[in-house]
Parts: C-alpha cells; structure tokens; sequence
C-alpha cells in the first residue's frame, strides 16, 4: 500500500490541503489506505516514486509487497514524521545530509547509497518549442516553481540560483520535487526546478531547457534500515532488490546514476 503526505509544517499543510486530498483520493484508489501494523513500513522520497513502485511490483512476486506500507514525501517531511514519532523500517532519502541527519538518531542502520540524478530547469508543454533560455525565464513574463528548501531539490535549486545570480523569490514554492513537475505538466506555471529523473518519467510533453548548467547540481540517494525491525525478513528482501540486479537495471531505465 502506498500512501502520500507532502506537508511540511503545520501551516504548510493547511496551505496544500486542498492538494493533498486530491493525491490522497488519487493514492486510495490505486493502493489503498490505512496502516496495518504488521506490515513493513517503508518511507520514500518522493523522486523516488516511481522506482519503489516498480520495484515492489518486482519484488512482490515473493509476497512480500502483500506486507508492505509505502509511504512517499519529500525528505524533509519524512525526518520530520520520524523525528515526531512515526515508525518506520525502511527509509529512502535523497540528499547525504538528511541521510546524515537520519543516521545521527541512533534507531537505524549505517545508510548504504545506491543512486544519483541531477538538476533539471523544465518548461511546460506550450512551451517546449520556444528556443528559450535561463535569462529569457528570469525576465519577468514567465512564472516558475521550485521545492521548499527543506526539499533537497529546493536546496540544489538555490545553489544553482547563487551560481548564476537568479533571484527566486517570485518562484512559487512547492512540497516537493513532484509537485513541482506537476504544476509544470498541468501548466499552472513556465518553468520549474526537478531532477532529471523526473523529466524522463512525464508523458505530458514538458522540454528540459538546454544549455542551462542545472546538470552540475546533483544529489545522492540512500536507504537505511531501523535497529528494531518487526519483519526484519521483509526489510531484507526490499533492501537486496535495491541493492541487486532489478533494482540497478530499474534504475537505469529511469536515468538515475550510478553513486
């Protein structure tokens, strides 16, 4: 079962309510809701969404999708429901330092990094065949959007902002790197800031804007595995696909690199 939440503190949440409940129908209708207590928790960066789905798929020809709870949000927010007492066994991150911030708890395993992808500046669909660049999108006709910055894809957009003298404060703000490609795709904004790996995953005829150096900005992913496992078989069986030959060659045919 895989469920979503994308808010980030409290007053965050009440601002994306309405778009929450939207991804959340969305997420009950194709997996289910509620948590069973006997289920292998996991907790994935949002980034990562398509790959876990895959890979459970994968993996679920064992059984053991049957007992696991998959729950997606931005790094950011997934420390935060850790860190306020949520459970969790499994735990997929994108950027080294939140892992770091994970591991500094003491309640998981030594994180073990499997991929890589990098920053992407993507425009929307009636757009793509404009030949625009980086300071044709700064020049005050388009809007863009970005990840909050306790995303890690806010944080490497705000590097790249720095190295190019941008300013982003005119930038709507989003949960996470999928609500981002979202507004994108639906055309609610120009532009915005994702990974890479994001823009392989969209049918909705979004354009990377070429020539823009975004590309020199990346972040790592890792997983780690809870101290106190409950179905420690579950847990290991997830682990080692990601770390085995499905795993790498899912990843592969959805661009992520190798660390």
């Amino acid at each position: 079962m895989i469920t979503a939440d994308n808010g980030l503190t409290r007053c965050e949440k009440n601002v994306i309510n309405g778009l929450l409940a939207t991804m959340l129908l969305a997420s009950c209708t194709l997996w289910g809701c509620g948590q069973r207590g006997d289920a292998t928790r996991v907790f994935v960066a949002s980034s990562m969404t398509d790959f876990i789905e895959e890979l459970i798929a994968v993996d679920g020809q064992n059984g053991s999708a049957n007992a696991t709870d998959v729950n997606i949000a931005g790094s950011g927010t997934l420390l935060l429901q850790i860190n306020e007492g949520a459970r969790a066994d499994v735990v997929i991150l994108a950027g080294a330092e939140y892992m770091e911030e994970l591991n500094r708890t003491g309640d998981f395993h030594p994180p073990t990094e499997f991929a890589m992808t990098k920053l992407s500046i993507v425009i929307a669909p009636d757009l793509k065949d404009k030949d625009l660049t980086v300071r044709d999108l700064w020049s005050g006709k388009f809007q863009g959007a970005m990840c909050v910055l306790s995303a890690p894809c806010g944080q490497l957009a705000s590097q790249y902002a720095a190295s190019q003298n941008l300013d982003m404060a005119d930038l709507s703000l989003e949960p996470n790197v999928r609500a981002v490609l979202a507004k994108i795709e639906r055309g609610e904004v120009d532009f915005g800031f994702v990974y890479h790996t994001d823009l392989l995953s969209s049918t909705a005829g979004v354009a990377e804007v070429q020539g823009s150096g975004a590309s020199k900005f990346s972040t790592s992913y890792s997983f780690a595995v809870s101290n106190n496992l409950k179905h420690s078989a579950q847990a290991q069986s997830l682990t080692n696909a990601i770390t085995g030959e499905v795993g790498q060659r899912i990843l592969e045919e959805l661009g992520f690199n190798q660390p």
